[in-house]
């Protein structure tokens, strides 16, 4: 059985703490760590709920049901989180990956956190999901109850693994780059550190990831009554690639996300109504995206700039090339690297459209905007290039 214990809150120097014991009973210990925990700044430790297990049951859950084992809380929990749990999360984990099975919750009561604030957030990644959710409900947005007045970013492992070097470095370079971007919108960001990345794997490492994500939502609930998760995929994408997808956010994103809720904390899944073309469309005219837009694989350092020939770089940058919008792009995409892949990338596109939305995207935007495509008739690849043979 694993077993998550000793809830406390603590002053650590400048930070403040929310943390518990884990432990492995009757069984190998899987992972290097005997206790979760997450930090953030002291002045913002009302956020952080200590009496209540909701931030820790996800990633236990999860571990508990890798293992074959059962997960014990010696504590409360939300009430409307432990049946969302128990009847539905875990059929959809289960579906998501064939070595998973059920596990047994034992809690000792349930509780809800005594609310102080009226925290709407969402998490600032400055991808273009995560700008797409800004422009919408914030700029946009003029309902009190559901307009953005907090961003936030976790250290949960989409920076890197727990003990690369790098990984802080990284997570460093994108705090400045989101308190850059909340101070030119007067926001306040909330930069959450944990460990929760330490319990992944090769095998899990990406539910983990999700499940850190929404962890680190619950565990400041004292503070946050709604959160926005930009989606990574459409609806559309969702109908027609779901079954197929190989991550968790595709696969089951639009109706996990609403499962994880307290009667204190909503989560909304926010974007799935869009393409990413559109998503980008949104925002190609607003001068923060041009500022801060961040996409890039290939970012290993506290640099902060999109390489321009990643793959990611190269599909954001083909929509906003056909939208007319590129040298708006220039402070922060090497936009002569992309003009030197961009001929090949079309093909690529051309060439792989049946298998990659994206790439459907693209070529259906190009299509709208009468946007010049390569007239290919067919296209071979040799010795790793594109070579283009046009018809009449």
């Amino acid at each position: 059985m694993i077993e998550i214990s000793n809830l406390r809150k603590y002053v650590n120097g400048e930070t403040v703490r929310l943390e518990a014991d884990i432990k492995f009973l009757n069984m190998t210990s899987i992972c290097p760590a005997k206790t979760i925990y997450f930090e953030i700044a002291k002045e913002q430790s009302f956020l952080f709920s200590a009496n209540t297990y909701d931030a820790f049951v996800l990633v236990g859950l999860y571990l508990a049901m890798c293992n074959h084992t059962d997960l014990r809380i010696r504590g409360n929990i939300s009430k409307k989180l432990y049946k969302n749990l128990t009847w539905y999360v875990q059929k959809i984990l289960c579906d998501f990956s064939g070595v998973l099975t059920p596990a047994k919750i034992f809690v000792e009561s349930f509780t809800t956190p005594t609310p102080v604030g009226n925290v709407i957030g969402t998490g600032i990644s400055c991808g273009v999901d995560s700008l797409s959710t800004l422009y919408e409900r914030f700029i946009k947005e003029d309902d009190p109850d559901y307009k953005i007045n907090a961003l936030f970013i976790f250290n949960c492992g989409s920076h890197g693994d727990f003990d690369w070097e790098h990984t802080q470095t990284l997570f460093k370079s994108r705090v400045k780059r989101a308190f850059a971007l909340a101070d030119e919108l007067d926001l306040p960001v909330v930069a959450v550190d944990t460990n929760l990345h330490q319990f992944r794997n090769e095998e899990n490492k990406d539910v983990i990831l999700h499940l850190a994500f929404y962890s680190c939502v619950l565990g400041m609930q004292n503070g946050i009554r709604r959160y926005y998760v930009p989606s990574t995929c459409s609806y559309e994408e969702i109908k027609r690639y779901g079954k197929e997808y190989k991550d968790l956010a595709g696969f089951a994103d639009s109706y996990l996300i609403p499962l994880i809720q307290t009667e204190q904390t909503e989560l909304i899944i926010d974007g799935c109504q869009y393409r990413r073309v559109d998503k980008i469309k949104k925002i190609a005219d607003w001068d923060i995206a041009q500022k801060y837009l961040n996409v890039c694989l290939s970012q290993k350092s506290a640099d902060s700039a999109n390489c321009g020939h990643c793959s990611k770089c190269l599909r954001t940058l083909l929509t906003i090339e056909i939208l007319g919008k590129l040298e708006n792009f220039a402070k922060v995409f090497d936009i002569e690297a992309y003009k030197d892949e961009a001929l090949n990338y079309k093909v690529e596109c051309l060439l792989n459209a049946d298998k990659k939305i994206f790439h459907q995207e693209n070529i259906a935007l190009a299509k709208e905007m009468n946007f010049p495509m390569p007239l290919k008739r067919t296209c071979y690849v040799l010795d790793n290039h594109f070579m283009i043979v046009e018809g009449k």
